[in-house]
């Protein structure tokens, strides 16, 4: 294979935003040859927007086509395990937009079926190649921080979204059974994902999860509290009804603490004892995607593992989950190993708990507004 094909399933926001087909995933040695949308008319617009040769009216004719290599599963959250699916089940490579699945159990069918298929499966936690994020890690691992405690992350932005006009439906990222939650579910993810890469599993989880200014079914405020597996306590405070926007994160050890003041910035600020230093990297790219689509192009054509694998995105829907689930119960969750689950055979996640309390909370996710 000299190059990698892509189709498109979907076309929505995040093709024309973040992922667009002539610049995020055009370059040598990839191209993309197709897309498919549920409107057809939509489908060849969208084609003849981008100059994509063809467009299709189903997933299924896209997953047929011969001259597709690899899918862009670009769908609503509650389509993406039926895609992810179709696509592996065709034999093509799949990159999935974040989450990888709504649920546990979904993640564990996509991970399982990519490996017996022998294909790659990878999901599009982008922020893993922001030059500043790569910087952070290298800080994380040098332990030059001694020890490290704790972590703070902050994600604070307004998304409350307008009231739709009387008699028509809400757009599906405010519904829970299409979106999977709120704030902590879409821009969240990303945040966890991150934990993940800095500091490894996870062991417990807790979690308030609000509704404070939103009229959906989805939060607009989530404080999750993640204890890992080498004893590193971080925290996220994300934020969807907040008209002061930050995007921090700060590691604390036992030398030293280092800071990312803005998540798409360019600075660090590291501190040694007394000693403070700012450092600057490269800018990330104006194609958000590019770095995660060549990486997953250089797993295809060369072998390797990618970045940011469907084993990766499992972890993080599973923590989301089990949030949810601790906000709602108000207790505190330990986080089973889905891996050594699924090698038992055992046909959902199970959640052994640390109890807290009983009480319930209203809302769909425990939500106190």
């Amino acid at each position: 294979m000299s190059e990698v094909r892509w189709g498109f399933v979907g076309g929505g926001n995040v093709t024309e935003t973040k992922a667009p087909p002539d610049s995020a995933f055009t370059f040598e040695q990839s191209r993309v040859v197709a897309v498919a949308r549920t409107d057809l008319a939509r489908s060849e617009a969208y084609a003849e927007q981008y100059g994509i040769e063809r467009a299709y009216g189903s997933v299924e004719e896209l997953c047929a086509d011969a001259n597709v290599t690899a899918v862009f599963v670009c769908t609503p959250h509650h389509l993406h395990t039926q895609h992810v699916l179709a696509a592996i089940k065709a034999g093509k490579h799949v990159l999935c937009e974040k989450p990888l699945t709504i649920t546990t159990r979904e993640g564990l069918e996509v991970v399982e079926a990519a490996e017996q298929a022998g294909l790659i499966l990878g999901v599009a936690y982008y922020r893993r190649f922001y030059p500043v994020m790569e910087m952070l890690r290298a800080i994380v691992r040098s332990n030059r921080l001694g020890k490290i405690t704790s972590a703070q992350m902050v994600c604070r932005g307004y998304s409350v979204p307008k009231r739709p006009a009387p008699g028509t439906a809400p757009a599906w990222r405010g519904v829970v059974a299409q979106a999977g939650g709120g704030a902590l579910t879409d821009a969240g993810s990303h945040r966890v994902d991150l934990l993940f890469w800095l500091f490894g599993d996870a062991s417990r989880v807790s979690a308030n999860v609000r509704h404070v200014e939103t009229w959906t079914e989805s939060e607009d405020q989530a404080n999750v509290t993640v204890e890992f597996a080498n004893g590193v306590v971080a925290t996220l405070d994300q934020s969807g009804c907040s008209y002061t926007p930050q995007d921090s994160i700060t590691i604390f050890g036992t030398e030293g603490s280092v800071s990312v003041p803005n998540l798409e910035g360019t600075s660090i600020v590291l501190q040694l004892g007394n000693d403070v230093d700012t450092l600057e990297v490269s800018p990330r790219s104006p194609a958000t995607h590019r770095p995660l689509v060549q990486d997953f192009v250089r797993a295809v054509l060369e072998g390797g593992p990618v970045r940011c694998p469907g084993a990766d995105g499992l972890r993080t829907t599973q923590l989301i989950e089990l949030a949810y689930a601790a906000s709602r119960n108000r207790q505190i969750l330990e986080i089973p190993d889905p891996a050594a689950h699924r090698q038992a055979g055992a046909a959902t996640i199970p959640l052994p708990l640390l109890q807290v309390s009983h009480s319930p909370q209203p809302g769909p996710h425990g939500g106190h507004g």
